[in-house]
C-alpha cells in the first residue's frame, strides 16, 4: 500500500521587521524567521515556512540599502549582501569573526576586515542543465535546489566573465538530459582550467565540441569526468617564485589579492624558521614560499594536490627539501613526537577546522603556529584549544576575498608563552 505524502502545509503571511543579519547575509526577524534581501531596521510582508521567509513586499527600506551589480543577486546564492552599503557591510563582515570569537570565550584583537578582492574570484563552480530544451547556466539559488540563470557574474574575473558565453555553449553540448553538469573553471596565467562533472557520455562529438571551445577562446585545458580531453598548457599559478600547476578543479584561494595577504601573514611569522611543517598544505601556496628559506614538511590528505606540489618543488631550483606526505590528519593528526624539532607549523583546514591536530599542538612545545580559516567559528574553537594549551594569541586579520558573502578568511599568529 502506498501512502500518501501529506500535503506541505500553507505558508503563513505575516508583517516582520528585521533585527539583524546572521552570519549567510540573510535577515533574522522574530520567531526567529531567516529571509534573504532583508537589511536590519526594514520592514516586510513575508510568506514564512517553518524558520525561512520569502519577501513578497518590503515596506520600508534601510540608509544602508544600495542597488546591487548584479541583475540576479535577490536570487543568487553567489552573493547574499549586494544590496548592503560597503561601510556598513565592511562592519557586519568584521563582526562576524567578533562575534566567533566571542561565543568561544576567546579574548583576541580583530584588526580591520582587509578588502582581497583584487581582480575579482579567480575560480567559480557553474552548474547548467537541458531543461525543456533550453540550458539553464548558472550559480544554484539560495537556499534552494534550481538553478539561477546568468550571463556575467560582477564578482568573478576578467577571464572567467568573457568566457561565459562559450561555458555556456560547451556545457549545452555536455549536459545530460536529467542532472546537473558542474562546471569549475579556474584563471590560470596560461589560461582557463575548464573541468567539466557529471557529463553525458564522453564520444567523439563531446570531444570535438571541447577541442573547438577551448581552441577558440585559448583555454588552457579542459578536463571531462576526470579526463583530460584538451591541453594547449598546463594551467599554472604563480606562488611566490614557483609556478604552480593544480590539478583539474584543485582547491585555490579564491582570489590571488587574499592568497597574497595570507602568505604575507605566514611569511613575516617564518623569518627565522629553520624547520617548518605546513598542515593542510593543499598544492602548495604557503609551502613553496616557505621552501625558499627552511626544509618543509607538507601534509594534506589527497594525492592530487601533492603530486602538483612535488612537481613544482622539483622544478624549482635553489629551493630547501620539501617532503610531501598524503595523509587524513582528522584521523590520523601528527603526534607530539611528530612536531618536535619544528619551529613554525603552519595549518589551513578546511570549514570543519582542525580540532584533533590542535589538541596535539597545543600539547607540544612548536613555538610558532599560524593558524588560517574560512570559518571563524571553527577557527575560534581550534583557538581556544591553543590558548588553553598555553599558546599566546596575536591579532586576528579578517581578509576578505568573498565579496558579497558570509565567507571571511581568518588568520592569526601563535607563540608559545
Amino acid at each position: 500500500m502506498t501512502r500518501r505524502r501529506k500535503p506541505a502545509p500553507a505558508p503563513r503571511r505575516l508583517t516582520l521587521t528585521a533585527d539583524s543579519l546572521g552570519a549567510r547575509g540573510d535577515a533574522v526577524l522574530p520567531g526567529p524567521v531567516y529571509a534573504p534581501g532583508l537589511l536590519p531596521g526594514e520592514s516586510a510582508e513575508l510568506e514564512v515556512r517553518g524558520e525561512r521567509g520569502r519577501v513578497v513586499r518590503r515596506l520600508t527600506g534601510s540608509p544602508d540599502r544600495v542597488t546591487t551589480a548584479c541583475p540576479v543577486a535577490d536570487r543568487c546564492g553567489g552573493c547574499s549582501v549586494q544590496h548592503m552599503e560597503l561601510g556598513a557591510y565592511r562592519v557586519w563582515k568584521r563582526g562576524l569573526v567578533v562575534e566567533a570569537l566571542s561565543r568561544a570565550g576567546v579574548k583576541a584583537e580583530v584588526g580591520e576586515l582587509i578588502d582581497a578582492h583584487g581582480e575579482g574570484r579567480r575560480r567559480a563552480t557553474f552548474h547548467a542543465m537541458n531543461s525543456g530544451g533550453r540550458l539553464v547556466f548558472g550559480f544554484m539559488e539560495r537556499a534552494g535546489d534550481q538553478i539561477v540563470d546568468l550571463n556575467d557574474c560582477p564578482v568573478a574575473h576578467p577571464a572567467i566573465r568573457a568566457a561565459i558565453p562559450a561555458l555556456r555553449k560547451l556545457a549545452k553540448a555536455a549536459a545530460h538530459p536529467k542532472r546537473k553538469l558542474e562546471i569549475a573553471v579556474a584563471a590560470s596565467d596560461s589560461g582557463l582550467d575548464v573541468a567539466l562533472t557529471g557529463a553525458d557520455k564522453l564520444d567523439l562529438a563531446m570531444r570535438e565540441s571541447a577541442a573547438d571551445s577551448a581552441g577558440i577562446n585559448g583555454w588552457a585545458r579542459v578536463t571531462i569526468n576526470g579526463d583530460p580531453v584538451f591541453k594547449i598548457a598546463d594551467p599554472v599559478f604563480k606562488t611566490g617564485s614557483v609556478v604552480l600547476s593544480p590539478p583539474p578543479g584543485g582547491f585555490l584561494q579564491a582570489t590571488a589579492a587574499g592568497e597574497a595577504v595570507l602568505a604575507g601573514i605566514v611569511m613575516e611569522a617564518a623569518k627565522g624558521a629553520t624547520r617548518v611543517i605546513d598542515l593542510y598544505a593543499g598544492s602548495g601556496a604557503f609551502a613553496l614560499r616557505l621552501a625558499a628559506q627552511a626544509p618543509v614538511l607538507a601534509v594534506e590528505g589527497e594525492a592530487g594536490p601533492l603530486n602538483a606540489l612535488n612537481h613544482a618543488a622539483r622544478r624549482t631550483p635553489g629551493l630547501k627539501p620539501v617532503d610531501a606526505k598524503v595523509r587524513d590528519l582528522a584521523l590520523e593528526p601528527l603526534s607530539v613526537n611528530e612536531l618536535a624539532g619544528a619551529d613554525l607549523v603552519v595549518l589551513d583546514p578546511p570549514r570543519a577546522g582542525a580540532k584533533t591536530q590542535c589538541e596535539r599542538l597545543s600539547d607540544s612545545a612548536v613555538p610558532v603556529i599560524v593558524s588560517i580559516s574560512c570559518n571563524p567559528a571553527t577557527f575560534a574553537r581550534d583557538a581556544a584549544i591553543l590558548i588553553e594549551g598555553g599558546y599566546l594569541m596575536g591579532p586576528v586579520t579578517p581578509v576578505d576575498q568573498f565579496a558579497w558573502t558570509g565567507h571571511v578568511e581568518v588568520a592569526a599568529v601563535f607563540r608559545r608563552g
